[in-house]
């Protein structure tokens, strides 16, 4: 192959793949990448690594590590959300072995460990505070500032349209996702963390694997890459907010907030800090609070929930597929 500088090359199998992994050649001009990787070994801490592409809250995300673990946890906890072809990123993230693949959506006080970020062309990388989560990042440009993150599951009967499941730990978010998906009734975003886009008032799901009920016990089951999970832009419909029942023998029924300000306070404890502003979270709030009915509904403990699931939200998520 001969540039534009008159320069020959024979570009051989490893050349073409540096050129196709490392996103930093993309933007420039085919001789200056072609100058760059047919140069000198770059240093050991700008060495290559192996990436895993995941397509979060609109953006796609690429996560670079040489922790086999952790892109395996990446690739298959998070399988959903692997592009079927490859994507430009509009954000990488670089995961040392000192990050933890299991707080990666969480948020905890302080700079997360082994975690760090830089922006297509920017060659810098730069640290991540802990206090948004790294999955997505939540502090990078693409995302800064913009969403609301809310404790709960996100089910889509139809395409644009989503129901919100919220609830504290154990109150049946993942059993009433799983049991709506697997009675046809809609698919899946996640289980546990909605994004609420405060410029558009879209909402996303973070498609972490759902813990699955068997009996007593639990097991981490990814969500499939098919049709029974969602990883769109989806419009709120309705939010429903499960409770437990205050006696186990009295019938379950669904309670509709009376006015705006009522919707607001039962949803305030389901909100987590998702980047946007205090004046961008209260103003989001008060819009779905406004915009979308918000129902409590008071269920039974396991195995009594999932007949309470079936008795009162299965026709309001049919309602919600018209």
């Amino acid at each position: 192959m001969e540039n534009t500088t008159s320069t020959a090359y024979q570009v051989s199998s490893a050349i073409g793949t540096r050129l196709w992994r490392e996103d930093v050649l993309w933007p420039l001009p085919l001789h200056q990448a072609l100058d760059m990787v047919s140069g000198p070994a770059q240093r050991v801490d700008e060495a290559v690594m192996p990436f895993v592409d995941l397509l979060l809250a609109g953006g796609t995300v690429r996560y670079h590590t040489v922790d086999p673990a952790i892109q395996r946890w990446l690739r298959t906890g998070l399988a959903a959300a692997v592009p079927v072809r490859r994507r430009t990123a509009d954000v990488l993230v670089r995961l040392d072995r000192a990050a933890r693949a299991d707080m990666l959506h969480r948020s905890f006080a302080g700079e997360r460990p082994g975690v760090r970020y830089r922006m297509p062309g920017d060659p810098q990388w730069h640290a991540l505070a802990g206090h948004l989560p790294a999955l997505p990042p939540l502090a990078t440009p693409p995302y800064r500032g913009r969403f609301v993150a809310l404790h709960a599951a996100l089910l889509v009967p139809a395409p644009g349209h989503a129901l919100l499941v919220c609830g504290n730990q154990k109150a049946g978010k993942t059993t009433a996702a799983v049991w709506a998906r697997d009675a046809g009734l809609a698919s899946i975003a996640t289980d546990e963390v909605v994004l609420l886009d405060s410029l558009t008032g879209v909402v996303f799901g973070v498609p972490l694997p759902v813990a699955v009920r068997s009996g007593e016990q639990r097991t981490s089951v990814p969500l499939p890459q098919e049709a029974g999970t969602y990883l769109g832009a989806s419009l709120p419909a309705a939010v429903v907010i499960l409770l437990p029942k205050q006696e186990p023998s009295c019938p379950g029924a669904i309670e509709t907030a009376g006015d705006e300000e009522e919707a607001r306070s039962w949803l305030v404890e389901h909100l987590r800090d998702g980047g946007a502003s205090p004046a961008d979270l209260h103003r989001s709030s008060r819009e779905l609070a406004s915009r979308v009915p918000v129902h409590r509904l008071r269920v039974s403990s396991w195995p009594g929930l999932v007949a309470d699931l079936e008795s009162h939200l299965s026709a309001l998520l049919k309602t919600l597929e018209r």
